[in-house]
């Protein structure tokens, strides 16, 4: 029973490692940034933060958030406010290419 578990695990890997469907990091870029309040800079914990609606990051205890991997080509942000506060303003649609590393930070108003 070792042995064909062993033998199923190492089939995996070689055609896991033959695979070239899988890019590489280096062709996406990372969304990042900060959700903070507006009229004191501090950050806010647990912000949904999304880009292209399907990459879904929420926010540290000091407002910053990390998305990747974002594809290449537009990317529309959508940031979803916690209760009692409101957004300034969504952030606008922007494009990026491979290996970008692109900030977005976002200021909210208490509602």
């Amino acid at each position: 029973m070792r042995r064909a578990v062993f033998l199923a695990s190492a089939t995996a890997s070689v055609v896991l490692a033959g695979c070239d469907g899988v890019p590489a990091p280096q062709n996406y870029a990372t969304v990042f940034g900060r959700v903070y309040d507006a009229q004191t800079s501090a950050g806010i914990a647990g912000v949904s933060v999304s880009a292209d609606t399907a990459l879904v990051a929420v926010t540290a205890a000091d407002g910053t958030y990390s998305i990747s991997p974002v594809p290449s080509g537009q990317t529309d942000m959508l940031i979803e406010p916690p209760d009692g506060y409101s957004i300034v303003a969504q952030p606008v649609a922007f494009s990026v290419v491979n290996g970008d590393h692109v900030r977005v930070d976002v200021p909210l108003n208490h509602a």
